[in-house]
């Protein structure tokens, strides 16, 4: 696990988000004053990802979000890794040579797809699960990234069935 957000592996990215998302929320609830992220920063990152954070430079104050006034917008990140994991799912089942395309560099099939499923809708959609819906048929479920990883970490480190 890496100290530093941008560094991160996709599997223990995750838990930089949430880790912001909690301290976002703490602040903005009152229930943690500014005065105590460093403290909370230093203990997350033991307790979710096991690293020691040596200084406030590579801890708290590490992203430029904070002080740029963009609250809230660490969750986007995980949110998009989401909903890319399900538009691949269901790519995947519509194409089963998705995978053979990629490798071979060839886009189209898939550029194809999204612009028939997710662009097509233009800014219609009120929200990411309505958008998710008509594409898909269904809205955000975190069941395709968690299973994503899943496979990939199986299969990586030859812990489990990998990929189904």
């Amino acid at each position: 696990p890496s100290l530093i957000r941008v560094e991160a592996d996709e599997l223990t990215y995750p838990m930089h988000v949430i880790m912001r998302f909690e301290i976002e929320r703490a602040l903005l609830d009152g229930s943690m004053t500014v005065d105590e992220v460093p403290q909370v920063w230093r203990a997350r990152m033991k307790e979710l990802l096991g690293v020691e954070v040596p200084d406030d430079r590579r801890g708290c104050l590490q992203d430029v979000h904070w002080s740029g006034l963009a609250i809230g917008y660490f969750p986007t990140y995980l949110l998009g890794a989401m909903m890319a994991a399900q538009l691949t799912h269901h790519m995947r089942k519509e194409m089963p040579d998705f995978d053979a395309k990629v490798a071979a560099g060839d886009f189209t099939p898939i550029r194809q797809w999204l612009n028939t499923r997710v662009h097509a809708h233009g800014s219609e959609p009120k929200s990411m699960d309505e958008l998710l819906t008509k594409a898909v048929g269904e809205p955000l479920s975190p069941k395709y990234l968690i299973q994503y990883l899943t496979d990939k970490y199986e299969e990586l480190y030859k812990i489990g069935g990998g990929r189904k």
